[in-house]
């Protein structure tokens, strides 16, 4: 096991460098404020360790990212100083220097950070869970000081030694993190907020599960799937409501699927096949949606896709660079 390092600032990279770096995990924006970054990386073993200078930059994690990117570990972020708001979507307040905030990457979350230096630590679940089996019950929750001091202190001493340490400590530091969480998280209860975004959390997923089960069926609509979900429409209209709507979400992981198809060098069904196969009602209908979001119909995007030589690019492999790096951190984490 080794040790791997690697440093952006803005200066070199820019803000459409920054936005690329965390494009695998995060949706970035610029806020008003002036922007700036400094991120100093290092991973050990199946531990991440980020100290972090932001400004100028929201993070967020909506529904369609969470699905997507399929990441399931935690993080936690302790505020050194500067502004740092976080939070579930909607419900994000802002931290003391000293505070530490729970984020579970299977919900939604947002940042807004001006001037922030903090740091960072993403632990498998596996490893925060076996220490503190509730621990997902407390995500977007702030600790305050008082309850996580020891924790704060030996995530600010591996950020600042972190070049330092020998790979043989990451697993008993890691362990001692989770433990030094679970105890933090034994002196308080989850708030009302996180209790209720839990609970919509849990019947949204109930919802996108029966959906996926069914996206082949033309027939899926609203009224089917809050039967299925055990919710009343009203009720599933608003959980879909932040990201655009069911009929939306519905139409949209049909054109995934259906894009997913077209890429596979090895699926062999004709486009009209296809389009059924995967739930649209009909071909214009499919073609129209699919050009839409796509920008060409379905068989023009499965010959540009698959013509010799559109995936060779020239310069560096993405593999080289530190997005891709960072993304392959993130999924060593599962």
């Amino acid at each position: 096991m080794s040790i791997q390092s690697f440093t952006f600032t803005s200066d070199v990279g820019g803000f459409d460098g920054y936005q690329a770096l965390y494009a695998s995990g995060t949706d970035v924006s610029a806020t008003d404020a002036p922007f700036a970054a400094r991120v100093e990386a290092h991973r050990f073993g199946r531990m991440n360790v980020f100290e972090r200078v932001l400004s100028g930059v929201e993070h967020r994690r909506n529904w369609a990212r969470v699905r997507n990117d399929g990441f399931e570990h935690f993080t936690l972020q302790y505020l050194r100083n500067g502004v740092f708001h976080g939070g579930p979507l909607g419900d994000e307040r802002r931290l003391s220097p000293g505070d530490i905030i729970l984020f579970d990457l299977t919900r939604p979350q947002r940042t807004r950070l001006e001037m922030a230096n903090f740091v960072t630590v993403s632990l498998p679940r596996e490893l925060i869970e076996a220490a503190a089996p509730d621990a997902g019950r407390f995500h977007g929750q702030i600790l305050p000081e008082a309850v996580s001091g020891l924790l704060g202190d030996l995530m600010g001493s591996l950020a600042r030694r972190a070049a330092a340490t020998t790979p043989e400590t990451a697993t008993s530091t890691a362990r001692a993190l989770s433990e030094l969480l679970a105890g933090a998280l034994g002196q308080m209860q989850p708030s009302e907020e996180a209790t209720s975004a839990i609970l919509t959390d849990l019947r949204r997923q109930r919802a996108e599960a029966f959906i996926e089960a069914r996206l082949h069926d033309p027939s899926l609509d609203v009224a089917m799937v809050a039967r299925g979900a055990g919710v009343s429409r009203s009720a599933l209209y608003r959980l879909f409501e932040p990201t655009g709507g069911v009929a939306h979400h519905i139409t949209t992981r049909r054109l995934e699927r259906l894009s997913a198809a077209l890429r596979n060098p090895a699926e062999m069904r004709s486009i009209t096949t296809l389009t059924f196969d995967h739930g649209f009602s009909s071909e214009s209908h499919c073609s129209r949606v699919f050009r839409s979001a796509f920008g060409v119909p379905p068989g023009r995007y499965r010959a540009e896709i698959r013509r010799p030589g559109a995936d060779e690019r020239g310069g560096p492999l993405a593999g080289e660079s530190a997005r891709s790096l960072l993304d392959a951190w993130s999924r060593a984490l599962a």
